[in-house]
C-alpha cells in the first residue's frame, strides 16, 4: 500500500507527549524551571499540547500561549512571558527566532527551541547524542577560520570571510544557556561578512531547492558579485529560483544569507519526494543530510547569525559532492567531513 494517513489525529497526543518528554529532558529541563509553549491559531495544536503535558510530567511548571495568525507579537504580556521562561518551544507559523523578544531572552541565558518540523520527522531526527557531539565538535573546527571556499565538480566555485561572524552549532535541542536551536535539525551554519560572497554556484542534477520542496533537474549556475546574485542561468529550475526571488521585490533577496554544513547520517536526502504519513516536505532532512553543502539567499539577520541582511526571502540551495575549505584547509571533501572524528 503506497499511501497512509495525511493528517495528525488528537489521539496521537500520548505518544507526541512522551516524544517530547524525551527532547525536553535532552534540553535539561529541570523540575525548579518554567517552559512556555508558544503555538498559534493557524498551528497543529497537538505539539503545544504535547510539550505542556511533556514539561507538566517532569515536574516543571508549564504554560501554553496562543498568538493570532495575521498580527504581530502583541506588544504586552508576550515578551515578559518569554523573559520569566527558562526554556521556550515554540511551534508557530511565526519566525520568532528574528523577534526582538526571543533574542532579549537569549541574551538572559534562556533556552529557545522551534519545534515545527512534520511529525514524521520529529519521530526519526529526535535529539541524538552522536550528532550533538558531531555537531559542536564540526563548529569548533570552523570558528579557528576566517575564510570559507567551497568547490565542486560540477563547477561550484565561492568564496566567503566570515570575520567575526559566530559559527552556530544546531543539533535539535538547546541544552544550554543562551543557546538556540531547530528539533530535526543537524548542521553548523555561519554568515559571510555583507559583500564578500564571491564567484559561482552550480546546484548540479539532484541538488535541492527546499524552499520549494524541488529537486534541479538541469544544472543551474548563479553568480555572485561583491554577495549579490548578479546572473542566475539554466532552464526550468534557474527560471524558477529568478521569477521567486523577484517576487519579493527587494533588493536584499538578490543577497547571500548564510552557508551551512549538514551534520546528520540519519536525514534522507529523498526525504522530499517520499509519501510520508504526514504531510508537508521535511526541510531538515535536506539541511542536515551529512556533508551537504548550503548556500541560502535572503535574509541572516536572525538572533543566530548576527548578520546585516533584512529580507523576506530565505532561500536555501543544498548541495552534494561539495568541498568546503577552512582558511586553504580542506575540511569537507565531497561530502565527507575530513576529520576523522567527524566521520
Amino acid at each position: 500500500m503506497s499511501h497512509s494517513r495525511t493528517v495528525t489525529p488528537s489521539s496521537m497526543l500520548p505518544e507526541l507527549v512522551e516524544l517530547f518528554k524525551r527532547q525536553l529532558r535532552q534540553c535539561n529541563l529541570e523540575s525548579d524551571e518554567f517552559c512556555l509553549s508558544i503555538t498559534d491559531m493557524a498551528y497543529n495544536p497537538l505539539y503545544s499540547d504535547a510539550c505542556v503535558g511533556a514539561a507538566l510530567d517532569l515536574g516543571a511548571e508549564a504554560v501554553k500561549v496562543t498568538l493570532p495568525y495575521t498580527k504581530p507579537l502583541p506588544s504586552k504580556a508576550v515578551g515578559s512571558a518569554i523573559l520569566e521562561s527558562d526554556l521556550i518551544v515554540y511551534s508557530t507559523t511565526h519566525t520568532l527566532h528574528y523577534s526582538e523578544e526571543i533574542c532579549a531572552a537569549l541574551k538572559a541565558g534562556k533556552r529557545v527551541l522551534m519545534a515545527v518540523q512534520p511529525l514524521h520527522t520529529l519521530f526519526r531526527l529526535k535529539a541524538d547524542p552522536e550528532v550533538i557531539l558531531r555537531t559542536k565538535k564540526a563548529a569548533e573546527y570552523m570558528k579557528k577560520t576566517s575564510q570559507i571556499r567551497m568547490v565542486s565538480d560540477a563547477g561550484t566555485d565561492l568564496i566567503m570571510e566570515r570575520g567575526n561572524r559566530p559559527v552556530l552549532a544546531h543539533y535539535g535541542v538547546a541544552d544550554e544557556p543562551g543557546h538556540s536551536d531547530f528539533w530535526g535539525v543537524g548542521m553548523i551554519e555561519t554568515a559571510p561578512l555583507e559583500g564578500t560572497l564571491e564567484g559561482t554556484m552550480v546546484l548540479d542534477t539532484g541538488d535541492q531547492m527546499f524552499y520549494m520542496a524541488r529537486y534541479v533537474e538541469n544544472p543551474v549556475k548563479i553568480i555572485f558579485k561583491e554577495g549579490r546574485i548578479t546572473k542566475i542561468s539554466g532552464g526550468l529550475d534557474a527560471f524558477l529560483i529568478r521569477k521567486h526571488i523577484e517576487s519579493f521585490n527587494e533588493e536584499n533577496a538578490w543577497m547571500a544569507g548564510h552557508i551551512s554544513v549538514g551534520t546528520d547520517k540519519r536525514a534522507l536526502w529523498a526525504a522530499q519526494t517520499l509519501q510520508f504519513p504526514e504531510s508537508g516536505f521535511s526541510g531538515g532532512d535536506a539541511e542536515s543530510y551529512y556533508g551537504n553543502v548550503q548556500v541560502e539567499i535572503g535574509s541572516n539577520n536572525d538572533v543566530n547569525f548576527c548578520g546585516k541582511n533584512e529580507s523576506r526571502a530565505h532561500l536555501g540551495h543544498c548541495m552534494l559532492n561539495t568541498s568546503l575549505y577552512v582558511d586553504d584547509t580542506l575540511f569537507v571533501d565531497k561530502g565527507v567531513f575530513v576529520p576523522e572524528e567527524l566521520r
